[in-house]
């Protein structure tokens, strides 16, 4: 299942996200969520905040955003994407001169 998961991110629609890759691999997103994290931590996904909960990064941050819930910045959850990190190869094989 990690190697498919891996499969479907790279495989992914733009746009599409955990829960849909979730819902095609027939798993749940928690597990999903869990096998995801296998594959950050091996370098193979990369995990990126889009938003920081202290809107820092946001256009209209400076410019009196009211559309945070409670009018508090700091409870906005971040949009997290999830992404392939294709492998480096060399562009030329290595040849043995002996």
């Amino acid at each position: 299942m990690l190697r498919k998961v891996l499969r479907a991110f790279e495989e992914a629609a733009p746009g599409e996200g955990l829960a849909q890759i979730a819902d095609r691999l027939g798993i749940g997103r928690a597990e999903a969520a869990d096998l995801a994290a296998y594959w950050v931590r091996k370098g193979r996904l990369r995990r990126e905040e889009i938003g920081a909960p202290d809107c820092s990064g946001c256009f209209f941050a400076s410019r009196s955003c009211t559309t945070c819930p409670g009018g508090s910045a700091s409870v906005r959850p971040a949009l997290v994407a999830l992404s392939p990190v294709r492998p480096v190869r060399p562009a030329h094989p290595v040849r043995r001169t002996d």
